[in-house]
């Protein structure tokens, strides 16, 4: 019983498995610190409160004073600007405009006021509205309650329960327009995260079956026996990469169907508790928002994101092939898929929590060295008009595909895989010779 425990350990336990397990953990605590710094900035950012102040008088001075006194940080300009050149000025991501005529409008009218909230949208991301549970607006709204209550219309109760409405301006691509952009981004959030979650599965699911396939033709031998074959090795690359690529194609359709159907029963299921027409008249007004905002990809745009889609699958597929062709047996399958799991994993988990597009410059670099990053990017690129980082990426694939493609094909040609085969078999024969 000791000898086979320490037999399976020492086979399982291997330098390989070790190394992987060691940069697993590293990446997984620099995956930590990455979630835990885009989660800090989202949380910071509802500490501070951008006013555009077009009023200008001693009322909305005060209520500048009274939210510095609550402890907000409150940064202001009187400026009259369209508002995408204000935001883009001042590095705002968002503001609340106190509109001219505020002042006379409620403690000398006594009408109800509207104060705009201005939102800079720069992600798809959801993760980064997930703690925007209380808005600026809401806290410059609560204060001008307060203010009118204590000290201007104490008298005028029923004026004082709803004195202000909110409405929401959007700002992308250098434009604005009234819209919320929670709605903008939960329209577009179906598209940009469903193409992730796919290719992650895809590329995770297609590499464990080439390895698996692979080390178990060498564990019986029929590896050995048709790259002997007379038939040229590249040729044999291409039918397994090819075949592969199919199986990766069969998994694309099954699984998005299966999600489309999904989604489908969903809203079906909801569907009796839905407003129809005010459902497609919300429909119809994000379209416009996003058409006027420039966030709609073409035709052409949505090619090039299935162009980079390929690439990630030929990469991966190719990858797979040469780390199936130096697994010893099936039994480091699992271990040999592990590098390509890391480096799927990573981007894919920071894409979901946060827009790799936007992190710090060194992670930013990081992760571009990385190709499966640019398809998880690619949709955002393109609806925030970075076309030269969509292309780029789209290159550095291509250049990437062809060096692992190079590298497996003299791999395969070399007497490496035989070699690397029959030393495993001297060691084996070595260690039962001292036993025996």
């Amino acid at each position: 019983m000791k000898n086979l425990l320490k037999k399976e350990l020492s086979e399982l336990l291997n330098k390989q498995m070790l190394l992987g397990l060691l940069v697993s953990f590293i990446l997984i605590i620099m995956l930590g610190f990455v979630m835990t710094s885009t989660v800090s900035g989202t949380l910071e950012t509802g500490e501070e409160i951008h006013i555009i102040d077009l009023d200008n008088t001693e009322f909305t001075q005060q209520i500048i004073t009274r939210l510095e006194e609550k402890g907000y940080l409150v940064e202001f300009t009187t400026e009259n600007k369209p508002y995408e050149i204000i935001l883009e000025e001042q590095n705002w991501n968002e503001a609340v405009v106190l509109p001219e005529g505020i002042t006379d409008n409620l403690l000398s009218e006594n009408q109800t006021c509207e104060l705009n909230s201005i939102t800079a949208l720069k992600t798809t991301s959801t993760m980064n509205f997930a703690f925007a549970d209380s808005s600026s607006a809401e806290f410059v709204n609560n204060m001008i309650k307060i203010l009118l209550s204590e000290q201007f219309l104490t008298d005028n109760l029923a004026f004082l329960e709803n004195p202000i409405m909110i409405t929401d301006y959007t700002v992308a691509n250098g434009k604005s327009i009234q819209a919320n952009s929670i709605s903008l981004v939960s329209s577009m959030a179906i598209f940009d995260q469903l193409m992730p979650l796919l290719l992650f599965m895809l590329v995770i699911l297609t590499s464990q079956t080439i390895i698996t396939a692979i080390a178990t033709e060498k564990t019986d031998k029929t590896l050995e026996t048709l790259l002997s074959a007379p038939v040229p090795r590249s040729v044999i690359i291409g039918a397994k990469m090819l075949s592969a690529f199919i199986v990766a194609l069969i998994y694309a359709i099954v699984y998005g169907l299966g999600f489309l159907t999904a989604l489908l029963f969903t809203v079906d299921s909801t569907a009796e508790n839905i407003n129809i027409s005010s459902a497609f008249s919300d429909m119809i007004h994000i379209q416009e928002a996003t058409q006027t905002l420039g966030l709609q990809i073409p035709v052409l745009g949505w090619a090039g994101v299935i162009i980079q889609l390929l690439l990630t699958v030929g990469i991966s597929l190719t990858a797979s092939m040469m780390l199936g062709g130096l697994v010893e047996d099936a039994k480091g399958s699992q271990t040999a898929s592990l590098p390509i799991l890391i480096f799927t994993m990573f981007p894919y988990i920071l894409s979901m929590i946060s827009d790799i597009r936007n992190l710090e410059l060194p992670v930013r670099i990081l992760l571009y060295c990385i190709p499966f990053t640019h398809t998880f990017i690619a949709t955002g690129c393109l609806r925030f008009h970075q076309t030269g980082l969509f292309l780029a990426g789209m290159v550095y694939q291509i250049i990437f595909l062809v060096a692992i493609a190079f590298c497996a094909l003299k791999l395969y040609q070399s007497d490496i895989l035989f070699v690397h085969s029959l030393s495993k078999k001297n060691k084996i024969l070595k260690s039962q010779g001292g036993n025996s």
